[in-house]
């Protein structure tokens, strides 16, 4: 393969790919009689492709119309989606990219770390701590429910409920089983384990993994700025969420349930509402400033490099980091005693721009082509498929769209999984030797 191909795969172009590929071979095996007990359109088949690959959870038909090769299908579309994206790009680097300087940036640039340079110890570690975490929490949550599950189907939905908590996915394939677990302390725990795992970020866990093994040794060890705002930023999230939750939720869905209880419910949402999507409560019982702000934290997301989606928290920190200088009157984005530089400053405010506008015209379009639903559903079915949330406000809001509906809410979880940004530098067709930089005369215009 030529150096000029090898180059013109940009990571956008891999990600953009890689998912595309995904979907379109899980359409083909869940179109396959084997994987459905009932006809199901293609495009029904193609949407639960693209939910699942997105680990988004918004579907059309029930799970129930799959088959055990079909929800098989699903399960791995959501590993794939949950870490797929990353494990596979990486290998795409040493397809297309020489494994040099060139592999390091490149990796750097998906990743969004630029001194993350041992890309094969970066992909194994992913593996690892993804097998790990899922291996336990398919053996803890099967020894909880093996008693009154027969053992077949028991290891099924542990697998598949472990691997759907770590990869964000939030997707159930037995509603009964977490009915009847919803209020089990142990099981509750494991499923907030495993979405604050997922998305978490596997490059602060590898630098956890550094310090602990720095520690040990009796070295000294310095976290990344990346990792310094996602350890702080992450958990004051879900501190802020968990006490909102209490304090709005107090006289509606936790209303009679003791403190105690009540505060883990309020944990489980708050890392849920980053991404997952799991709901311990109808959405009709919470009152609608929690709905807000729901859609706010799920349209925030997690970290950057996790299973989760939305615009992430380092983009939001930079954002905030950027009107703070602005109204400091600096020239210059400070974070943690270091400076941003001015090409990530642009890349945070495009990212929230492109999403807010993405999220408008999706909204607007939907109302077009969806007359009979009000604009409250229509508003939070855009902002959970492209937050790849998950959440319906009423039931059957997504099986009632239209077909042309069902392609908008297709494409908005596809461009909030991948990101709206790397969509777009993914459908640049200049190379870079193309590109001339030069600049024009200063001039100021009028603000605000």
């Amino acid at each position: 393969m030529n150096s000029a191909l090898r180059f013109y795969m940009s990571p956008g172009r891999i990600i953009v790919l890689s998912i595309l590929v995904a979907i379109g071979i899980g359409t083909l095996l869940l179109s396959l009689p084997q994987a459905r007990t009932i006809p199901i359109s293609l495009i029904d088949l193609f949407f639960t492709a693209t939910s699942a690959t997105c680990v988004a959870g918004l579907f059309t038909i029930p799970l129930e119309h799959f088959t055990h090769f079909g929800q098989s299908v699903i399960l791995a579309l959501i590993q794939i989606g949950g870490i797929g994206l990353i494990t596979i790009t990486l290998i795409f680097v040493y397809l297309f990219v020489n494994v040099s300087l060139a592999a390091n940036v490149m990796a750097g640039e998906l990743l969004e770390v630029e001194s993350w340079k041992k890309v094969r110890q970066t992909l194994l570690f992913i593996v690892l701590i993804t097998l790990v975490c899922e291996s336990l929490g398919c053996l803890f949550i099967f020894n909880i429910i093996k008693e009154h599950v027969p053992a077949s189907k028991a290891f099924f939905f542990a697998c598949f409920h472990s691997i759907s908590s770590f990869c964000n996915a939030g997707i159930i394939i037995n509603q009964c089983i977490v009915e009847h677990y919803g209020s089990n302390i142990a099981f509750l725990f494991i499923t907030i384990i495993l979405m604050f795992c997922g998305g978490f970020g596997f490059i602060t866990w590898y630098e956890l993994a550094k310090l602990t093994a720095a520690r040990i040794a009796q070295k000294r060890y310095r976290f990344s700025l990346h990792s310094t705002i996602i350890i702080q930023t992450t958990f004051f999230l879900i501190a802020f969420t968990t006490l909102l939750y209490l304090v709005l939720e107090h006289t509606h869905s936790l209303n009679g349930i003791p403190l105690p209880f009540a505060s883990l419910v309020a944990v489980f949402h708050a890392i849920s509402f980053k991404g997952s999507g799991f709901m311990l409560t109808k959405v009709t019982a919470l009152q609608p400033a929690t709905l807000f702000f729901l859609m706010i934290i799920a349209f925030i997301g997690s970290s950057p490099g996790s299973t989760g989606s939305g615009i992430k928290l380092t983009t939001l920190i930079v954002f905030i980091a950027a009107i703070k200088a602005t109204i400091a009157g600096r020239t210059s984005i400070q974070l943690h005693n270091r400076t941003i530089a001015c090409d990530q400053v642009y890349r945070a405010i495009a990212i929230i721009s492109l999403s807010v506008l993405w999220i408008i015209v999706s909204t607007f379009l939907l109302l077009i082509t969806e007359p009979d639903l009000a604009f409250a559903d229509i508003f939070f079915e855009t902002v959970s498929a492209f937050s790849t949330l998950g959440i319906e406000l009423e039931p059957n809001v997504t099986s009632s769209l239209s077909s042309i509906g069902k392609i908008i809410i297709i494409t908005s979880m596809i461009v909030g999984r991948i990101g709206s940004l790397t969509l777009l530098l993914s459908l640049k067709f200049r190379k870079p030797t193309e590109q001339v930089e030069f600049s024009y005369p200063e001039e100021r215009v009028m603000l605000g």
